[in-house]
């Protein structure tokens, strides 16, 4: 066995809540300047339709953490990645300022905890420096800078879940002359839009958020530089990714609530840049899901090896080789709605109430329902979702049948 297989490997995953794909420039957004996050994008595989399996955070984190699917509700003893990897000899850190996801039971396997304690202000930073997400950023450098050890650190971040806190002046370069003073709050907004609702409320919203897709980009940059100078970069794995994106005015509503299976909350950023940036700027639209990351970081510290519990599969196969998986379906589940992404749908399930149908990959926002065209579309993917609850609450793989032509490629 070489060296390269031989030496011990170090990952380094940064996870930042509420950060929605559609407000980056890797993934098409030309409002908002985002350079250190292109230049990350540019370094590594870029995952172009990563679906969130569930709104809620635990279930999300129970995915990231063990590999199992949030639509599983069987109790299974589980096997978190950081237990393995604790048990392979190396550290594992978990970095962050949510209290709710130091209580997560999975966290606790961790060997070392390190939460931000500093308690958020409710006003606006005067700087950058003193936002919520740079003290972050700060104490996660500060860490790797102590560490010489190779293992797992993981970042989470509450970002847009926590204080928007960024300073006002850099919400005003996405103002014209006649747009409303952005919102000013740091509390995060969470509205339900009136039929007849105004605009602005929207776009005073958006600008604030912009704002701190700046902060975060800014201190990505420099995290990410006090990653290229530390002694362990040539072993290192980046992973920079959300758990859920923020509604802001899709589908009727801005912040979580009901109804929140869509795309804007569903489909977030994944971009894995290896250490010696194989696949670089590698643009991948296959279907991926938080229990792939897992699986992945499982495969990269070699530990794990038997994966028949896990619903994920290693996403860096997908740029190594043609041959790799293929997953054909999507699953994501809320407190009392459904969801499934095939390549040329999304169908949204809420209760008993009748199923949306949007088609892939046009219809990116889900702006236009279509079901009532689609003839049998809409119940056989209902059907699917039905299909693979049943299969991942048992014991055994997760085999579905291979999509009929019109759900994998849509109808003329």
């Amino acid at each position: 066995m070489d060296e390269e297989h031989t030496r011990p490997r170090h990952a380094i995953v940064v996870v930042i809540d509420r950060l929605g794909s559609g407000f980056l420039g890797p993934y098409g957004n030309t409002w908002i300047e985002t350079p250190a996050l292109n230049q990350l994008a540019s370094e590594s595989v870029l995952f172009e339709n990563m679906i969130a399996d569930s709104n809620d955070l635990a279930s999300l984190y129970r995915s990231y953490w063990s590999g199992v699917h949030a639509m599983c509700r069987a109790n299974r003893p589980e096997c978190s990645l950081a237990r393995l990897v604790e048990r392979a000899g190396l550290h594992a850190t978990l970095l962050t300022d949510d209290e709710l996801l130091l209580q997560h039971p999975l966290a606790e396997d961790f060997g070392e905890h390190v939460p931000l304690t500093q308690v958020g202000s409710d006003q606006l930073a005067a700087s950058i420096e003193e936002t919520r997400f740079a003290q972050l950023t700060l104490a996660a450098i500060e860490r790797l800078t102590d560490s010489a050890e190779p293992g797992l650190i993981w970042i989470h971040a509450q970002a847009m879940n926590g204080p928007w806190d960024a300073p006002r002046e850099l919400a005003e370069p996405f103002r014209d002359e006649d747009d409303p003073e952005p919102y000013g709050d740091t509390v995060p907004p969470q509205l339900t839009l009136e039929r007849e609702y105004d605009p602005d409320d929207v776009l005073r919203v958006m600008h604030a958020y912009g704002a701190q897709v700046s902060v975060i980009d800014t201190c990505i940059g420099s995290l990410l530089d006090a990653i290229e100078n530390h002694q362990l970069a040539d072993e290192t794995l980046v992973v920079l990714t959300s758990p859920r994106g923020y509604p802001l005015g899709e589908h009727g509503r801005i912040g979580s609530g009901d109804r929140d299976l869509f795309g804007e909350t569903l489909n977030v950023p994944m971009l894995i840049r290896q250490p010696d940036q194989q696949a670089a700027c590698m643009r991948l639209d296959s279907l991926a899901q938080p229990s792939d990351l897992y699986a992945t970081l499982a495969t990269w510290f070699g530990v794990g090896a038997d994966g028949s519990s896990w619903t994920g599969h290693d996403l860096l196969e997908l740029s190594n080789s043609d041959e790799a998986w293929t997953r054909e379906a999507a699953f994501s589940i809320g407190s009392d709605e459904r969801a499934v992404r095939t390549p040329a749908w999304l169908l949204h399930a809420e209760g008993d109430t009748p199923h949306s149908l949007f088609a892939k990959p046009d219809d990116h926002w889900e702006a236009n329902e279509v079901a009532d065209r689609c003839g049998d579309v809409p119940s056989e993917l209902a059907a699917m979702i039905d299909e693979f609850e049943k299969l991942v609450n048992q014991d055994g793989p997760v085999n579905l049948p291979p999509l009929a032509r019109e759900l994998a490629e849509g109808i003329e």
